[in-house]
């Protein structure tokens, strides 16, 4: 082609072209790690395998027969090298380009091509990218790739434990999974793009860095435009140009250790800014809407013909402009304050084993997590794929990724360990940062080790990439865990207390429900209130759920649930398989109320940051931490719709303060409703709707004076004051409605539970010398008087000490914490609550669910289930309390049978303990009701040595 100038120059080298690899690719198993002295790299490999997947997918590891009880269990594991190769075809066009290797996720690679070493790359979080040797003729080239899942890297403790590798989620496989392609580009190319937006100014600076793998120093221009890449509004921007030059590729060897010595790429940078205009579109979860980057590259090189040549590149990236700050103890999104509602995601996919690469995947678990008022993620000691980035760029979804790092001993002692660290983190942040939904960065979960290597790699990542916010870990130091001047947020479980003594600490979750009577005023302002930074509370609920044995058939995948098979066939050697979904239901309302409670705690704190739940899903290890309101697979177990758990965890929640869950009919129920108001804009014209129900109907209803609520605040809404004038024992509900001007329906609704009881229900007492007339007899000891009472034809309500009970576990409110199996060794209660017939005689006169609520609190508390696996298989308990799934022991807080001609019927609750209650005293009463009852009427289920066995001091 001939130039007006009269120079010629050839066709320009046109821009990006791709090639996917996916499908097969010869393969062998290196278990002894031999491939690379035996130079497998050189020959054919005799096996094949499909990219992208995994060993395990491909059923290349050996079968296993093992029954893992603490995780879910790998069918074909393997762990070791596993060689990877393909033969591809270098066409005549991509002969003249530089070529580039992708696997978009994978573990330590190592690259030869057609038998000559290429390099290694050791990224866990980020695609791993090899340049292909300039040199490359047209026609056919072997690639060899060897992973090895246990390299020095997946070696270090931090990453063996991470979410990136463990063995109790994603497990760590061997393999590429994601995309494996060949990219072809100019040999002058765009070789990174960085934007850093500037909301005051309204501008966005723009940083490109251009590659060079020619071996003359070339110049020419950048092209670079601006439009929009969401939302309705159309706009474009006027391109920005820049002249660039940059200097041939240098022979100087690579001072990498791990690569060969190759010359590396001349390169250079070139800074521009753009201004976005006046009507700046910004990114939230409210509005997610993003920017289009176009780079388009144009240079001009001399040939080795001396003719002129055309080199020509073109690139896209996402950005949105998101000022996510903190100020004082809040978040703060372009102005607005924000309250996180956090999920924990650690990595949990069961058919495959690893994360999806796919966006349409991300959209669905981040949508699914939408539906549950969540609008943040925190990426447990793992950093997602791309795709889940993408997905929440559109979505608006805060996120914040961390290393793969979880080392609660010994965080970066080692050198080798922290200079992985730190490029690891950089990899990061090169590779996502444009995305708008990437607002935090932490280090890693629950950090124990070297303070000052912590401190020094958080200031690095912030010199390097200014746009999130940083951390040094989330909860590091766990109970010794402190503010440092380094985090930009503190992500804790506990605090300070403020007047206590030095080394006292108050916790920011609420995951000892057990410790405090149940009220709807807990919050943590007293102890975050004056701290310098935001406080988001670390891992909040952990409440676990009792299995439901019908999601077996779903693991189909790699992953087999083995651990639940062997819970299942447990729970039927101990006579109880047909109660599971009892259990399950029981066990899961109960764990339901405790969500809440945390949830609402957090949400009352006006200067809280926001909370981190573990977890919407369940855990499948760890000891099988079943603790999610869905399934392994985000699927509903059926517990909660999402709109009824919306009510306690959305942007804007009704709250109702009241001092106590139980009263007596002759008091004033006496509560404040508050809004929590994290939603857009400020509200005015607000008021509260409120009715008292019961069984009947309504009580009485009301509605507080109107008042404006400022948005990201929590506001007192007015007083609810009512007369409990009501047939009392009575299950009550508080159902508030909040409205606003302006605003079509509610803009929240709650409902609260509450309990009136007669203000007369007698205290217990027992009849330890002279029983006289009493047609029923309260006993605390099963002696040999109360033996004999029995023997002679008298009723008896036996409430045993804790201290004659010899098979007995102790009780507690709430679900157990986590698992059983992990934290055991900390002598945990372990139970599940209680799981009863409500329609039975005893609870004429204690209203409830079949399930445990507030109402149960104090006899829960201290109570002792008697465990009675020695009765038959037939006999059920009146109140069970549903166990683990270690013990699955038949458990009986409240229990009868007939002795002799008298009837037992015996609480394992310890009702002198808390006399002065009124659910504890109602709850007695119905036991005497009971007892005295025609319906009291047990058969002989429990022999007399049995009772002496379980009862006697």
């Amino acid at each position: 082609m001939t130039g007006d100038d009269g120079t010629v120059s050839r066709p320009s080298q046109c821009s990006r072209s791709s090639r996917s690899l996916a499908g097969e690719w010869g393969f062998a198993l290196d278990p002894d790690d031999v491939g690379v002295d035996e130079r497998w790299f050189e020959s054919s490999l005799g096996d094949v395998i499909s990219l992208p997947g995994t060993t395990d997918e491909a059923e290349k590891g050996a079968p296993n027969p093992t029954r893992e009880p603490d995780h879910l269990t790998r069918r074909h594991p393997y762990e070791g090298a596993a060689w990877y190769q393909r033969t591809v075809t270098i066409s005549d066009e991509w002969a003249t380009k530089r070529v580039v290797l992708t696997l978009e996720r994978t573990r330590s690679t190592r690259l030869w091509v057609d038998g000559d070493p290429v390099g290694r790359r050791d990224s866990l979080s980020t695609p791993q990218e090899y340049d292909l040797p300039a040199a490359l003729d047209a026609g056919e080239h072997v690639l060899t790739v060897r992973v090895d899942n246990t390299s020095s890297v997946l070696s270090l403790p931090g990453v063996q434990r991470s979410h990136a590798a463990t063995e109790h989620t994603q497990t760590n496989w061997n393999g590429v999974v994601g995309d494996v392609r060949l990219d072809a580009t100019s040999p002058v190319w765009v070789d990174d793009v960085q934007v850093v937006p500037d909301p005051d100014r309204g501008a966005a600076a723009v940083t490109v860095s251009v590659g060079n793998r020619t071996e003359t120093a070339v110049s020419g221009r950048l092209s670079l435009s601006v439009r929009a890449a969401s939302g309705d509004r159309e706009s474009a921007f006027p391109a920005e140009t820049a002249e660039f030059s940059v200097g041939a590729e240098s022979g100087a060897p690579r001072s990498e250790p791990t690569s060969p010595p190759t010359a590396p790429p001349a390169s250079t940078t070139v800074t521009a800014t753009f201004d976005l205009g006046d009507e700046l579109r910004r990114w939230d979860e409210f509005s997610p809407e993003t920017y289009a980057l176009d780079v388009e590259l144009d240079a001009t090189t001399e040939a080795e013909s001396g003719d002129e040549e055309s080199l020509t590149d073109a690139v896209s990236t996402t950005f949105g402009v998101c000022e996510f700050e903190a100020r004082g103890t809040k978040f703060v999104v372009n102005g607005r304050t924000t309250f996180l509602r956090g999920n924990v995601d650690c990595c949990i996919f069961p058919r495959t084993g690893y994360p999806p690469t796919s966006r349409s995947a991300w959209r669905e678990v981040f949508e699914t997590a939408a539906e549950y008022g969540i609008n943040h993620y925190r990426f447990h000691s793992w950093c997602p794929p791309r795709a889940a980035f993408e997905a929440a760029d559109e979505l608006g979804v805060y996120l914040q990724p961390e290393l793969p790092l979880w080392n609660s001993e010994t965080a970066f002692e080692d050198r080798a360990a922290r200079a992985f660290y730190r490029a690891e983190a950089k990899r990061i942040l090169d590779a996502y940062g444009d995305h708008p939904s990437f607002v935090m960065f932490a280090l890693g979960n629950e950090l124990c080790g070297d303070r000052d290597a912590m401190d020094e790699l958080v200031e690095h990542c912030r010199e390097h990439d200014p746009r999130p916010l940083y951390a040094t870990g989330s909860y590091n130091f766990l109970s010794e865990s402190t503010v440092t001047e380094t985090d930009d947020y503190w992500t804790t479980a506990s605090v300070p207390s403020p007047d206590g003594a030095a080394g006292d600490r108050s916790r920011v979750r609420a995951a000892a429900l057990n410790e405090r009577p149940p009220s709807t005023t807990r919050n943590y302002e007293h102890l975050v209130a004056d701290l310098p930074m935001p406080v988001v509370s670390h891992e909040i609920g952990q409440y676990q759920f009792y299995p439901d044995f019908g999601e077996l058939p779903k693991y189909d995948g790699v992953l087999a649930a083995r651990n639940l098979e062997l819970a299942r066939d447990h729970l039927e050697a101990h006579r109880m398989l047909d109660r599971a979904a009892e259990f399950a239901h029981a066990s899961g309302q109960l764990a339901l109320r405790c969500y809440r409670e945390d949830a609402e705690a957090a949400l009352r704190t006006p200067s809280l940051g926001g909370f981190h739940l573990l977890a919407l899903q369940d855990f499948p290890g760890q000891g099988t931490a079943l603790v999610g309101v869905l399934d392994s697979f985000m699927d509903s177990k059926g517990v909660v719709d999402p709109e009824a758990w919306r009510r306690f965890c959305a942007p804007t929640v009704a709250l109702v303060e009241m001092p106590s869950r139980t009263w007596e009919a002759d008091e004033t129920l006496a509560a404040t409703v508050r809004l929590a108001h994290y939603g857009p804009t400020r509200l005015a014209g607000v008021a509260a709707e409120w009715t008292l129900k019961n069984d009947e109907g309504v009580v009485t209803s009301g509605r507080t004076d109107q008042t404006d609520v400022p948005q990201g605040t929590v506001t007192a809404l007015g007083r609810v004051d009512v007369d409990l004038a009501v047939d009392a024992p009575a299950a009550l509900e508080l159902v508030v409605d909040v409205v606003a001007d302006g605003v079509d329906g509610s803009v929240a609704t709650n409902r609260y539970s509450a309990w009136a009881y007669p203000d007369d229900a007698p205290e217990p007492a027992a009849c330890d010398d002279d029983v006289g007339e009493t047609s029923v007899v309260v006993r605390r000891t099963f002696d040999e008087a109360t033996r004999n009472l029995l023997t002679d034809g008298a009723d008896v309500l036996l409430v045993p000490k804790r201290e004659d009970l010899a098979h007995a576990v102790d009780g507690t409110f709430r679900t157990d914490f986590w698992s059983y199996a992990l934290f055991k060794r900390r002598a945990p209660p372990g139970t599940m609550g209680p799981a009863l017939d409500p329609t039975h005689p005893l609870f004429e006169a204690f209203p409830t669910a079949d399930h445990g609520d507030w109402q149960w609190w104090h006899l829960l508390k201290r109570s002792h289930p008697v465990v009675l696996d020695d009765a038959p298989a037939e006999y059920e308990p009146l109140v069970r309390m549903v166990d683990n799934i270690e013990r699955n022991q038949r458990l009986g807080l409240v229990f009868e049978t007939a002795v002799g001609d008298g009837g037992l019927l015996v609480c394992a609750a310890d009702l002198f303990a808390a006399a002065a209650e009124p659910s504890v005293r109602q709850f007695y009463d119905a036991l005497r009701t009971y007892a005295a009852s025609d319906a009291f009427d047990p058969d002989e289920h429990l022999t007399g040595e049995v009772l002496r066995k379980l009862l006697a001091p």
